[in-house]
């Protein structure tokens, strides 16, 4: 039986509780609030559209452990725009002090339970009390699911941004020491390691976790869809993507720098889709906003529909473990250009369904898109081959090889 405890349960989360759930393997899970859709709280005004974000129909619900103390006045102080009380690291109800209370409630229930779990599985920054429970009581085989890989790796990647790019320090990521040590304890608790992509398992390898401990898993992508990618218009604009957090960690700088430096030679019509990780202190990133079309959130059908419309997605992260909007892209037929640092590099066929650039390069992203919006069969090639690769991996056998790495290891 296996123990889960995650703050929300995304997407790949929901794909590893579905598979236990099959296998009649699931010792329970924890999260900050884990209801069923016919949950009266998923019927209120205001509160019921999130509250249906966090169902669990597929989980029986006395397996659902609920631990809402800090998560639910985290939700609507960000819905009221109280962001001081939500910040990172300092505010009453930021991540880390919903996660810790998460933990350190998982972490309770584990030493009260009477029928201990073989297996815990947690994911990282988010599972250090739940681990050290796990090793007091012993017998118990701790999986780790390093969803970011090696945050320590980012650190230094943003270090370097913050002397290079400080006009757009307040778009940099906080990660205060307290997150790298405990996730530094946390591997190091760990007896499988569970990471997404190469990326993700060579930033973890730089910082002295031994290749053997780690297994790849690629995150699930959709089935490609019925319809065809949108054709190619000779002389139309080329649609522009950009779908992620609005951070320097998913090298911003980079891609706006890129939209203007192919702008002086091609016509271009950009998409952008995420929330504004500066809450508007970033006055660069404002003037570069004003440019395009912006969405400070979409819901994922709405994110679909843009991506069906575009003809490529941007996405020169500086350090990110996969990137699931990659494998939504090339679902809808859309050409990808990622940075070598994107994980989701790995769906990426070089000069097939898109290009991988180097990080840090706009001039590498702004070549490509006067490429593609100057050989209009080049792209329309890159677009089919797209939807043709799209659906190698999907969300059940990712579940798959999780459960085979858990359960096959000596």
């Amino acid at each position: 039986m296996i123990l889960v405890a995650h703050p929300v349960g995304n997407q790949n989360v929901r794909a590893l509780l579905r598979a236990l759930n099959q296998r009649q393997l699931l010792h329970s899970f924890h999260t900050s609030l884990a209801l069923h859709k016919d949950s009266l709280l998923c019927r209120l005004p205001i509160v019921g559209k999130e509250c249906l974000r966090r169902t669990f129909d597929q989980v029986d619900g006395a397996l659902l452990h609920s631990y809402p103390r800090y998560d639910v006045p985290r939700v609507l102080c960000d819905k009221l725009k109280w962001f001081r009380l939500t910040q990172r690291n300092s505010g009453m109800f930021c991540p880390e002090n919903v996660y810790q209370h998460i933990d350190q409630s998982s972490a309770q229930f584990l030493y009260r339970s009477a029928r201990k779990p073989r297996h815990v599985y947690g994911y990282d920054g988010k599972c250090l009390a739940l681990f050290r429970a796990a090793r007091d009581i012993g017998g118990i085989t701790l999986n780790y699911e390093a969803a970011f890989g090696s945050v320590a790796y980012a650190c230094k990647v943003l270090e370097h941004e913050r002397e290079a790019n400080p006009a757009w320090r307040a778009s940099i990521p906080n990660i205060s020491d307290d997150t790298v040590r405990k996730q530094t304890t946390e591997l190091a608790l760990a007896d499988r390691i569970i990471v997404a992509s190469t990326f993700a398992k060579r930033t973890l390898g730089d910082f002295g976790i031994a290749p053997g401990k780690v297994s790849i898993t690629p995150y699930g992508a959709p089935a490609p869809l019925v319809h065809p990618p949108a054709a190619v218009r000779p002389g139309a604009r080329l649609k522009v993507m950009f779908i992620g957090a609005l951070t320097q960690q998913k090298g911003l700088s980079y891609f706006f720098e890129a939209l203007n430096l192919a702008a002086s030679s091609v016509a271009l019509d950009v998409t952008v889709i995420g929330g504004d990780y500066a809450n508007g202190r970033n006055p660069t990133l404002n003037a570069e906003l004003k440019k395009v079309q912006w969405f400070s959130s979409a819901s994922h059908d709405q994110v679909i529909r843009h991506l069906q419309e575009a003809d490529v997605l941007v996405l020169p992260s500086l350090a990110e473990a996969f990137g699931l909007v990659v494998g939504e892209a090339l679902s809808t037929g859309t050409a990808v250009i990622v940075s070598q640092n994107c994980g989701a590099a790995d769906l990426v066929v070089e000069g097939v369904n898109g290009y991988v650039v180097p990080i840090r390069s706009a001039e590498a992203i702004a070549s490509r898109l006067v490429e593609l919006a100057s050989d209009r069969q080049k792209l329309a090639t890159l677009k089919h081959n797209a939807l043709l690769s799209a659906g190698g991996t999907t969300w059940d056998s990712y579940a798959r090889e999780v459960l085979d790495a858990i359960l096959c290891q000596p």
